[in-house]
């Protein structure tokens, strides 16, 4: 799983517990594995039917890492004249993992 740590490095945040910021970054990481989750249509992690091992791959994480770098940087919302877009990179490191898409 992702830690506050993991979440502080790729920040580039003081990796001390900080009453103020963590509950943040706690709630930044909720809404970036509730985001993947939907757009994968499964649970994050999931479980290898083969294995019964939870699934986490590198490419979810870093995925789940650079949607918290988003919302971390734009945690004020949208500023006048500036445009927000969906982040290409996200969308590659999930797209193969994605299920129940039809036929």
């Amino acid at each position: 799983m992702i830690t506050l740590t993991d979440i502080k490095q790729h920040l580039r945040l003081d990796l001390n517990p900080d009453s103020e910021t963590d509950p943040e970054l706690q709630r930044m990481l909720d809404a970036a594995m509730d985001h993947v989750s939907q757009y994968l249509n499964r649970p994050v992690p999931w479980t290898d039917e083969s294995s019964s091992e939870d699934v986490f791959p590198a490419s979810v994480q870093a995925a789940v890492l650079l949607i918290i770098g988003d919302l971390y940087e734009n945690r004020e919302g949208a500023t006048n004249g500036s445009v927000i877009t969906a982040s290409p990179t996200v969308d590659r490191l999930l797209h193969m993992y994605r299920v129940g898409l039809g036929v």
